[in-house]
C-alpha cells in the first residue's frame, strides 16, 4: 500500500491578533507613538494627531503625516505584514534618518484600539494615485484564523499630497484627560526638542499639548548651575566636560579619568544641574516655581536613539541611572530626576541595542550595560569634582578663619598688655575664663555633631535600604496577583478554603513592606528641609498620614484634635516631621508593653494656641514615663527600651529649641500614659 504524504504551513488564530495587541502596547500613549514613529522612518516633516470624541468610547484617532507614503506592493508586503519590516536597519533614509522601528509589531497595539482602522496613503513616487485599505476588527473575531480574513486595497486617483493618514474608529474605551496628557508628553519630548529636532514635529491637536508645548519651549537651559557633557567615542574612550552658568569650562577630563573602555555604540550626554535656592535665583528672570514646573513635565535623563526618545528612559518615576539612588547615598552635591534634565544621544549605527518586543525599553544586553556604565562613570565624575572644591573651600575657610582667630587673639593681647596692672589683671581672668567657656562649648558641639553624624549615617543607610527595597516590595505586590489569579483559575471553588487566607496574609504583608519602603524615601526630600512659614495643623496632619498605615497594622486608635485658629511658624516641614514622627514613635514603641491590650491602644494628637503660642500635644494610654527616667527622658541615651537608641527625645529637643521653642512631658496624662508637649512661636505677620 502506497504510503500518503500531506503538505502544511503555520496558521494563526485570530486570537494571536487580539492578544498581540494587548500585550505589546499597554497604554494608549505608548501605541499612538508607535505610529508616529512610522511617520518618522517615512521621512515625514510633520504629524498630526487629532482626537476627536474620544471622552467617551467610540471616539475616532487620526494620525496624518506628509511623509514618503505607501504604494499598493508596501501596504501589501510591508505594513500588513506583521513581524517583518522593510525598513533596512543601518540603511539612511533620503533626509539621512536611521530608521526607529523594525519589529513590524509596534502598530499592531495602537491599531487594535479601536474597532475599525481605515489606512490611506499616496507615495512620493506616484502622488496623484491613493491606495486604501479597511481593517473591521470584528472580521477576524468571526474568523478562525487569520488567512481566511480577506482585506481589499483599493487604488484610485487623488490630487492630494504624498503621505499617510491613518484613522481608528470606534475606540474601545475613553481617553481620559491623564491619558491625553500623557500623550502630549510623549509626543514633545519624542524628537529631542532641547537639541536639534531632525526636522521632525509632531503636533497633537488637543488643549493639553499647547499648554505643555508652551511650557517645554519656554526652556530654562540657561538657568542651570552646571552642565555636563559627556562624549563616548568610537573607540570606546570617553571624556568630559563641565561648565558652569557663564559656559566656560569648570572642570575637563584628562585622558583615561573617566574610565573604560566602554563597549556601547558612539554617544553624547548631556545634563543641565539647577541648585534650586533663592540664593542661585537671585537676580535671574526666571523664578524657582517656574523652573520646578518644568522639570516636573520635563525633568530626568531621557534616551533618544537614532533620534527619537525611547520609553521608557527618562518618564516620571523611571530613574534608569539611579541618580535618586546615589543621591540618597550622597545628597549635598548629587543631581536627581527633580533638579536635573538630561539626554543621551545614541546614533547606533550598527544597530547593537535592541528595543523589546513590548516597546518597554532596550533588551539588557552588554552594549546597554557598558552604554548606562558609561553615563553613571560620567555623574561619578563630576561628583568627585564638585566634591574635591567643596573640600577645597572648606579647608581654605579653616584657614582664614583660624587665621582671624589668631589674628584676633594678637590683638587682644597686644590691647591688654597696655593697660595698666590694676585692670590688667582682671581682664586676663575674664579672658581666660572665657577661654575655657569657649572651649568647653566647643567639646559639646563635637559631641552633638557626633550625635547627629550617627544619626546621618543611619538615615543615608535606611534611605539606601528603602530604594533598594521599593522595586521587590512592587514586583512581590504585582507577581502575588498573577498567582492569585492563577490559582483561583486551577482551584475554582478549591481556592478559598486552600490559599485564601495565606495568600491574603502574604499581601497584606507585602503592601506593609511597600509602605515601610516609601516612608523614609518621603522624610528624606530634600526640599522638605527648606524653611518658610507653615501652617501647623497642615504639616502635623500631613505626618500623621505617613504614619497610618503603621498605626493602623499595630492596631492604635489614633484620633486628631487640631485648633480651628490659623496657626502659621516659621520653619520646615522636616522640623515639624523630625518632632511629629519621633513623639508617635516614642508611643508606638510604648504599646509593645504587654499590658496594654490591643483593642486599648490610643494615640492622640492636638494642636492648642495660646497667647503668641502654638502647642503640639502628643499623648497615649501606655505605661507612661518611667519614674527614674522623668528627669532625663530629653536627653541623648537616656530610653527604657533595651533596644532603643536614646535620640528620639533628644532630636525633639534640639529641633524644638532650633524653633525658638520649648518642650515638656508629663508622665500620665490625659489618656493615662505619657503626655508630650512641644510649644512652639507663632507667626502672627504671616499672610
Amino acid at each position: 500500500m502506497a504510503r500518503q504524504m500531506n503538505t502544511a504551513t503555520f496558521r494563526f488564530s485570530t486570537d494571536i491578533l487580539r492578544r498581540l495587541g494587548e500585550e505589546l502596547i499597554t497604554s494608549f500613549d505608548q501605541g499612538i507613538v508607535e505610529l508616529v514613529k512610522n511617520s518618522y522612518d517615512a521621512d515625514a516633516t510633520k504629524c498630526t494627531i487629532r482626537l476627536a470624541g474620544t471622552s467617551v468610547p467610540g471616539g475616532t484617532v487620526v494620525i496624518t503625516d506628509d511623509g514618503d507614503g505607501m504604494s499598493s506592493e508596501d501596504v501589501l508586503d510591508g505594513w500588513l505584514v506583521l513581524g517583518r519590516s522593510r525598513k533596512v536597519p543601518g540603511e539612511r533614509t533620503a533626509l539621512g534618518r536611521l530608521p526607529a522601528g523594525s519589529k513590524g509589531l509596534g502598530r499592531l497595539g495602537a491599531l487594535r484600539q479601536g474597532q475599525q482602522v481605515l489606512l490611506t496613503t499616496r507615495s512620493r513616487d506616484e502622488p496623484k494615485t491613493e491606495h486604501s485599505t479597511c481593517i473591521r476588527w470584528a472580521d477576524f473575531a468571526s474568523h478562525e484564523v487569520v488567512e481566511d480574513v480577506l482585506l481589499p486595497i483599493r487604488s484610485s486617483t487623488s490630487e492630494g499630497e504624498h503621505g499617510t493618514r491613518i484613522e481608528i474608529r470606534g475606540l474601545r474605551s475613553c481617553v481620559s484627560e491623564r491619558e491625553a496628557k500623557a500623550l502630549a508628553r510623549e509626543l514633545l519630548l519624542l524628537a529631542d526638542p532641547f537639541g536639534d529636532p531632525a526636522g521632525f514635529a509632531p503636533t497633537l491637536i488637543a488643549p493639553e499639548f499647547e499648554e505643555l508645548e508652551a511650557l517645554v519651549q519656554r526652556a530654562y537651559f540657561d538657568d542651570c548651575e552646571y552642565r555636563l557633557v559627556a562624549v563616548l567615542d568610537d573607540s570606546g574612550c570617553g571624556s568630559a566636560k563641565v561648565f558652569d552658568q557663564s559656559g566656560r569650562v569648570r572642570w575637563a577630563s584628562r585622558d583615561g579619568e573617566l574610565g573604560g573602555p566602554y563597549g556601547a555604540p558612539v554617544t553624547k550626554f548631556e545634563l543641565w544641574v539647577f541648585l534650586l535656592t533663592r540664593e542661585s535665583f537671585s537676580g535671574r528672570a526666571a523664578t524657582i516655581s517656574e523652573v520646578r514646573s518644568w522639570l516636573r513635565e520635563v525633568g530626568g535623563v531621557h534616551l533618544y536613539h537614532r533620534g527619537l526618545r525611547v520609553r521608557p528612559y527618562g518618564d516620571p518615576g523611571h530613574d534608569w541611572l539611579d541618580m535618586n539612588l546615589a543621591r540618597a547615598r550622597g545628597p549635598e552635591l548629587r543631581p536627581s530626576t527633580n533638579t536635573s534634565i538630561g539626554r543621551v544621544e545614541v546614533l547606533d549605527e550598527g544597530h547593537e541595542l535592541q528595543q523589546k518586543t513590548d516597546r518597554s525599553g532596550f533588551i539588557e544586553s552588554d552594549a546597554f550595560r557598558e552604554l548606562r556604565r558609561f553615563a553613571d562613570d560620567a555623574l561619578d565624575w563630576m561628583h568627585d569634582k564638585r566634591i574635591k572644591e567643596r573640600e577645597h573651600r572648606r579647608e581654605t575657610r579653616k584657614r582664614e578663619v583660624g587665621d582671624r582667630v589668631s589674628a584676633a587673639r594678637d590683638q587682644l593681647d597686644q590691647a591688654v598688655g597696655q593697660l595698666p596692672l590694676d585692670l590688667r589683671h582682671p581682664i586676663e581672668r575674664a579672658t581666660r575664663r572665657l577661654e575655657e567657656a569657649r572651649t568647653s562649648e566647643q567639646e559639646q558641639m563635637k559631641e552633638e555633631l557626633g550625635l547627629y553624624q550617627t544619626l546621618a549615617s543611619v538615615g543615608t543607610a535606611v534611605s539606601v535600604f528603602a530604594h533598594e527595597i521599593e522595586g521587590p516590595a512592587t514586583n512581590l505586590t504585582t507577581s502575588l496577583a498573577t498567582v492569585e489569579r492563577r490559582a483561583r483559575q486551577a482551584l475554582l471553588a478549591r481556592y478559598d478554603s486552600l490559599l485564601s487566607r495565606p495568600v491574603e496574609v502574604v499581601k497584606q504583608s507585602a503592601e506593609l513592606t511597600a509602605r515601610f519602603a516609601t516612608l523614609p524615601l518621603g522624610l528624606l526630600k530634600r526640599s522638605k528641609r527648606r524653611r518658610t512659614i507653615l501652617d501647623v495643623n497642615a504639616s502635623v496632619a500631613a505626618t500623621v498620614r505617613l504614619f497610618e498605615p503603621y498605626l493602623r497594622d499595630a492596631q492604635i486608635k489614633t484620633v486628631c484634635e487640631f485648633c480651628d485658629e490659623e496657626a502659621k511658624i516659621f520653619g520646615s516641614l522636616s522640623a515639624i516631621e523630625a518632632i511629629v514622627s519621633n513623639l508617635i514613635t516614642n508611643s508606638v514603641k510604648a504599646f509593645r508593653r504587654p499590658e496594654i491590650p490591643l483593642a486599648e491602644r490610643r494615640l492622640k494628637i492636638r494642636t492648642t494656641i495660646e497667647g503668641d503660642s502654638v502647642s503640639i500635644s502628643v499623648l497615649d494610654n501606655g505605661p507612661g514615663i518611667d519614674r527614674r527616667l522623668e528627669d532625663r527622658i530629653w536627653l541623648p541615651g537616656v530610653t527604657s527600651d533595651e533596644n532603643g537608641t536614646g535620640l528620639g527625645l533628644a532630636i525633639v529637643r534640639d529641633t524644638v529649641a532650633d524653633l525658638g521653642g520649648k518642650t515638656h512631658a508629663i508622665r500620665r496624662g490625659e489618656l493615662g500614659g505619657a503626655e508630650f508637649i512641644v510649644t512652639l512661636p507663632l507667626r502672627r505677620d504671616a499672610s
